[in-house]
């Protein structure tokens, strides 16, 4: 059970979060240097709040999986989420993220302090499972998205190239397109990242019994679904390099829509990779 030390680390943790949402919203009605300053600080020190209860639990109790303690199952998936949304303020893929996903991490600290005197439920593992599968399903459509708009990108990039008038449809703009293609990604990179750790973590705490067996890692829904995540974080990783832009950010995303579907083939058809 959580001490009272813990809990007090963890309420901190959560007005510091609060407090970096609400200057976060702030920004919206008037732009600084300090106004940018305060939300990213507060949410690093948030960060390291949760970060130090979780290892002061986790010693406290001799185990990291988070799978059979309500404690620590929902300071772990805030966790995952404060981590992209500061990953999301060196990078700034997609601009206004945090609005919608600091109260989310708010809500499951808050909920964590609230059920922490619980003891373990059968539901925990039931729960992690659930939010495996919704952030998984969640990012794969945004990555299909984000396939479709590379797709239009290289009709679109053609079409302007050969300078003839085009058959069918017209397509919107190339920059538009690019920016669908990299606004998708973005979402579905921090979804799939949050369905590809609670999947990790969960194939971990069932060992030997899990579908995959005991050379997971090797499995290739695990390889496909690696492949498309590093595909997407280069495609994230676009607006950082200026040469890496356009046609290369449209074929790495037709790229990583290939691997979602290699990925989706194997859980149903291939040897090691049974439903999940």
């Amino acid at each position: 059970m959580p001490t009272t030390g813990q809990f007090a680390l963890l309420i901190l943790s959560i007005l510091l979060f609060a407090a970096g949402g609400f200057f976060s919203v702030l920004r919206t009605y008037h732009d600084s240097a300090l106004a940018r300053l305060v939300p990213r600080q507060c949410l690093y020190w948030g960060l390291v709040a949760a970060i130090a209860v979780e290892i002061w639990h986790s010693v406290q109790r001799g185990r990291w999986l988070p799978l059979d303690d309500n404690f620590d199952s929902l300071i772990w998936l805030a966790i995952l989420l404060a981590m992209i949304v500061l990953y999301n303020f060196k990078t700034k893929p997609i601009a206004g993220i945090e609005f919608f996903l600091m109260p989310v991490v708010v809500l499951l600290l808050i909920g964590a302090t609230v059920i922490g005197h619980s003891k373990p439920h059968p539901y925990v593992p039931a729960v992690w499972a659930w939010v495996h599968r919704a952030s998984a399903f969640a990012g794969t459509i945004a990555f299909f998205v984000a396939g479709a708009g590379g797709g239009l990108y290289l009709i679109n990039n053609s079409r302007l190239r050969n300078k003839k008038p085009p058959i069918g449809p017209n397509f919107s703009s190339l920059e538009r397109l690019e920016n669908l293609t990299r606004t998708a990604a973005g979402f579905g990179f921090a979804l799939f990242t949050v369905g590809f750790v609670t999947g990790v973590i969960d194939i971990i705490h069932k060992g030997g019994n899990s579908r995959l067996g005991t050379y997971w890692f090797a499995s290739p829904k695990v390889l496909m679904a690696v492949g498309a995540w590093v595909m997407y974080a280069l495609i994230l990783h676009a607006p950082i390099n200026p040469t890496f832009r356009g046609k290369k950010t449209a074929i790495l995303s037709i790229i990583g829509f290939v691997l979602v579907i290699g990925t989706i083939v194997a859980i149903q058809y291939m040897p090691a990779g049974g439903k999940h």
